[in-house]
């Protein structure tokens, strides 16, 4: 065996028995991975330099889809807690705030843009899970909205939480902070 492949088995080695040894509970991977939520408020998650905010139903009256319409899968860890800190029945996967927190020096990288401080935005999710539209509050420039519009049409569907009767329309909002 060369080097490498002894490395690798080492490492492999270590992180088996350091995974074996410490349990993981979800207020450890909450705490890890989101800031606290009481001080921005109920339905909330701050991450990084965005946050996310679940606004509301988009309407009772219209009939969302059932489990058997959808493909429910179970959930990890983060996303059950983004599902909870939300108060929704949809969740966005696990690797999303990290992709729209990466996309933020290319929304802000403008001189036109730098001049903004943040950027709302209002994200209609349907009840298939997918977005299906989305309105900037407050004025940005025409190239922050062309960046912003690119970013969104990047966003995976929204997976819904297992347990529920009905899968409405919400309306998320999401705050990004350069």
């Amino acid at each position: 065996m060369n080097t490498k492949n002894i490395f690798r088995a080492i490492t492999f080695l270590g992180v088996f028995i350091a995974a074996s040894i410490l349990p993981i509970s979800k207020t450890t991977v909450n705490a890890q991975n989101y800031s606290d939520v009481a001080e921005l408020g109920p339905n909330t998650i701050n991450y990084n330099k965005m946050s996310l905010r679940n606004l509301e139903e988009v309407s009772e009256e219209t009939n969302g889809s059932t489990p058997k319409e959808l493909k429910i899968e179970p959930l990890t860890i983060i996303e059950e807690n983004v599902a909870r800190n939300l108060n929704s029945h949809w969740t966005w996967p696990e690797y999303t705030l990290d992709m729209i927190d990466s996309y933020s020096p290319f929304l802000f990288r403008t001189k036109k843009s730098a001049e903004v401080d943040e950027v709302k935005v209002l994200l209609e999710i349907n009840k298939k899970g997918k977005l299906s539209g989305f309105e900037i509050i407050g004025e940005v420039d025409k190239g922050l909205k062309e960046r912003l519009d690119h970013v969104l049409r990047k966003l995976p569907k929204c997976k819904p939480v297992p347990g529920f009767e009905q899968y409405n329309p919400e309306v998320f909002e999401l705050t990004i902070r350069k």
